[in-house]
Parts: C-alpha cells; sequence; structure tokens
C-alpha cells in the first residue's frame, strides 16, 4: 500500500511539471548559495588563521613565566636544553622552532617607527612557516649576518626597497642602547597586519648577538594532530613543570575564535531564516496541490481509504520534492565550490580595504561534505512541517463534503 502511495505521488508531481520543476529550482538555488556563502565564509576564517598562526606562533607555543604579560627580556625562556630533553620525549610532537623577538626602533633617512624585531632559523621554518611562500620582492634567505626582512606596508612606510639600508636601534639585556646598520634582503606580504607593518625579521644568531643573550623567548611547536591540541598543551605544561607557560593558538588568539564562533552562528541562522522563507512558499505550493484535488482525496476516503493513507501521498509528494531539490542544490554547490576551490575569489577590488583585517585579496573556499548535513536536515523538517497546516484543513473535510467540493 504505501509503494501505491508513493506511484501516486510522483505521478501528480509528473502531472503539475511546471509547479514541480518551480519548488525544486527553488530550493536548489536557495541551498547552492548558501552552500557556497558557508564556503567563502569557511575560506576567510582558514586563511585568516593560517596566515596568523603560520607566521607567529605555529600549534603551540612555549614562553618564559610571566613574558606574555610583561615582555621583557629578563622573562625569556630559559633552560632550553632542559625543556627540548622533556620535548624529546614526545611522539604527538612533530617539530619545534626557535624564535627570539623583542622591541627596537627601525629607521630610514625619510622615516623612523617602533617595531618587533624577530630572530628565527629561516631554514628550519621554511617548510612549516608560511614567510618563505610570502616573499613580494628579494630572496628568503640571510646572505650575511646584517640581512633583515621587513613587511611591505612597513616598506612603504620607510620609502625603502631590496638592497637599501636600515638601521636598527635596540636595548639589550643590560640596558646599553645599541644600533646597528641592516641591509634589505626580502620584503615580505603576509596578509597578517601585524607582520606587514610593524616586524622585521634577522637571524636568529644575529639577534641573539643584538640583544647580549644566549637564549631565546619563544619555543613553537608544530603537532601531528590537530584534533589533540588541547591534550598535548597541558601535557607539555605537565612535562616542563609550571616555571613555563604555554598556549594553543587558539588561547593565543581569542578573536580567531570569536570569529569563527560567530561566522558559524551567523551561517546557521541564515540557513534557518532561508528554510522559514522556503517553508511558507512550499506550504503554499502544498495547500495549492491539495485544493486541486479535494474531490479525489474524498473519493479515495469514501471507498475506504484511510485519512493516513491520504496524508502519506501529500507527504512523499513534500519530500520528493524536497529531496530531489536538495540532491541538485547539494550538487551544483559542490560544482561551484570545487572551481573556486581551484580558481579562488578574487577580491582585489576590495584588496587594502580587506588588508586591513588580514584578509586575503584571493579567498580558496573549502569543500567540506559537512555542508551537506544541515540542508539534509532542513529539508526533512521542511518537508514534514509544511503539509501540517494543507492536512488539517483536509482532515476537518468529511468525505461527502470533499466529493462534492468544488
Amino acid at each position: 500500500m504505501n509503494s501505491l502511495m508513493v506511484i501516486l505521488a510522483f505521478r501528480n508531481l509528473a502531472r503539475n511539471r511546471v509547479r514541480t520543476t518551480m519548488v525544486i529550482a527553488m530550493i536548489a538555488s536557495s541551498l547552492t548559495l548558501l552552500m557556497y556563502f558557508q564556503g567563502f565564509m569557511d575560506g576567510i576564517i582558514e586563511q585568516m588563521t593560517k596566515d596568523t598562526v603560520r607566521s607567529e606562533t605555529s600549534d603551540i607555543t612555549i614562553y618564559g613565566k610571566k613574558y606574555r604579560k610583561e615582555k621583557d627580556l629578563n622573562n625569556r625562556l630559559t633552560h632550553k636544553k632542559y625543556v627540548l630533553k622533556k620535548l624529546s620525549y614526545l611522539d604527538s610532537i612533530e617539530e619545534h622552532f626557535e624564535r627570539l623577538e623583542h622591541d627596537a626602533m627601525i629607521a630610514s633617512p625619510y622615516y623612523s617607527q617602533g617595531i618587533k624585531v624577530i630572530g628565527l632559523e629561516s631554514e628550519k621554518e621554511k617548510d612549516d612557516f608560511i614567510l618563505s611562500t610570502r616573499i613580494k620582492e628579494g630572496d628568503y634567505s640571510f646572505p650575511n649576518e646584517n640581512a633583515i626582512w621587513i613587511g611591505h606596508a612597513l616598506a612603504e612606510k620607510l620609502g625603502t626597497g631590496i638592497q637599501r639600508k636600515l638601521v636598527l636601534t635596540v636595548q639589550d639585556s643590560k640596558g646599553e642602547i645599541i644600533g646597528e646598520a641592516f641591509r634589505v634582503t626580502a620584503i615580505i606580504q603576509t596578509n597578517n597586519p601585524k607582520i606587514d607593518r610593524a616586524s622585521a625579521f634577522i637571524s636568529l644568531t644575529k639577534a641573539q648577538a643584538l640583544f647580549n643573550v644566549p637564549d631565546i623567548t619563544q619555543l613553537s611547536i608544530k603537532i601531528h594532530d590537530q584534533k589533540r591540541l588541547r591534550e598535548v598543551r597541558d601535557t607539555i605544561q605537565d612535562e616542563i613543570g609550571n616555571h613555563y607557560e604555554v598556549f594553543t593558538w587558539r588561547q593565543l588568539f581569542p578573536s580567531l575564535q570569536f570569529m569563527e564562533t560567530a561566522t558559524q552562528s551567523y551561517i546557521k541562522i541564515s540557513y534557518v531564516i532561508m528554510f522559514i522563507i522556503m517553508m511558507i512558499g512550499f506550504v503554499g505550493v502544498i495547500m495549492m496541490s491539495i485544493m486541486e484535488r479535494v474531490r479525489e482525496f474524498g473519493i479515495m476516503m469514501a471507498i475506504g481509504h484511510k485519512f493516513k493513507q491520504v496524508s502519506l501521498i501529500v507527504f512523499w509528494e513534500s519530500l520528493m520534492m524536497s529531496f530531489l531539490g536538495f540532491l541538485i542544490g547539494t550538487t551544483l554547490g559542490f560544482g561551484l565550490l570545487y572551481i573556486v576551490n581551484q580558481t579562488g575569489v578574487n577580491l582585489n577590488i576590495f584588496g587594502q580595504g580587506f588588508e586591513q583585517f588580514g584578509i586575503a585579496s584571493i579567498i580558496y573556499p573549502p569543500m567540506k561534505i559537512a555542508y551537506c548535513f544541515t540542508p539534509l536536515l532542513a529539508v526533512i523538517i521542511t518537508s514534514i512541517l509544511s503539509i501540517i497546516w494543507p492536512l488539517r484543513i483536509l482532515y476537518k473535510l468529511k468525505p461527502i463534503q470533499s466529493i462534492q467540493f468544488n
């Protein structure tokens, strides 16, 4: 009997092809646009997270006690060998990177500004941090001790370029003021405002000599499994003790976490609003379909069919249209996402504006199977809710009234 109801539902949809096509097209187009919007927003968040985390900290970062609150060289990370020995016992760690960071003044003949000087091991960071892929001009190397990289926005302010000289003025660990000349060998564009506008990079050994310290201020760690991020952080903290502070990137950049949460909430609200609108339109279509066949349904109930069986016809019609719309919409949505995932969404027309917020000029939306789950659930709920009121009206009609309905 259920198969008969399905056949009747299908035949009615086929009989009203224009209306059926319009409903399916409405669902499919809505899903396609929502999936594209979700992918685009996820692409922005992933790009901002990658550009920030892979240029500053990696997955987990260890600092000396109190360094985060008071960035003084006296609070630097000491006894590095002890920490590295403890980390060597942990299989969850893939690689570690050492950095020395402190305040400085940078000056050209035209301009001077306070910045962060970051000493790093360029060859070791080459494959895991993004700096090697974000060289706008010059080369990713420190050919000599006095080579320096600067952000492109900082270079514009300083009015400088490749092979030009700049002067760094710093206060070392003993409180002495030291000035030294450096030559620009690379200009970087990371889409991270902190790096592009107010940071300079030199070799780690040169930074240690410049600030007169044998240690580092930051030990960054890359782990194998991102899902175990918090667990690995806690394990590291237990291993090395309370003389050091250990943070995940989510703790260091709460704004990224907030943006991710806010974006997901916004997307969910968009889905709810869209499907409420769809459901209102769907109710009208189902109501029209029922009103056209009141006499037909009345005859079916008069010859012995139960109201439940008549309801099944309407339910299957609603479900078929919704599911077809879902299949077409998700197929088109994934197709569109695949195209823009390969080519990118070019935002160059808004480049300068977005760059201020750390958003790249080209976004690559990801493709995630999870994009199907919310639409599928929404389609099922919409199919059920949209038939309740029309069926309630039909239920109030007695078979004889339905037969005489005109």
